[in-house]
């Protein structure tokens, strides 16, 4: 028969375990998002739709100053071993296009993403028009 105290030290070691591997994903986040705001003009948006069950979706938008989409990565998943990975779909088309395609989709994680992201776009982009306006 198993110990109690057995029992609790696997608890508290997979606890442990859990959290330095979401401090990888975390880190792993923060690098991705780094190297995209490396584009000299434009725009950056990240979207997150986060599910308490079942698969979430993280994306990262970045457009050029005309608001087309110029790069997008995407981490989907329900576990700390998600990665973001490359998502070419929505690469070469305005925001405004992307925006109207995505909202027919909204329970899906990644279109609920990609349109969170796009309305942070926006909201920079009206922003950045009132500051070129005062």
């Amino acid at each position: 028969m198993v110990s109690w105290g057995f029992v609790v030290l696997l608890f508290a070691g997979l606890w442990v375990l859990q959290i330095m591997l979401t401090q990888l994903q975390i880190r792993h986040y923060h690098q991705q998002l780094r190297e995209m705001q490396r584009q000299p003009n434009g725009f950056l948006g990240v979207g997150v739709n986060r599910r308490r069950i079942g698969v979430g979706a993280v994306v990262i938008l970045v457009t050029d100053a005309k608001g087309i989409v110029t790069q997008c990565k995407r981490m989907a998943g329900i576990s700390v071993f998600s990665r973001f990975r490359h998502h070419p779909e929505p690469i070469g088309e305005p925001i405004d296009t992307l925006y109207e395609r995505v909202r027919q989709q909204p329970n899906h994680p990644t279109q609920t993403a990609i349109r969170l992201a796009i309305e942070q776009i926006r909201a920079a982009q009206a922003k950045q028009l009132q500051a070129d306006i005062s």
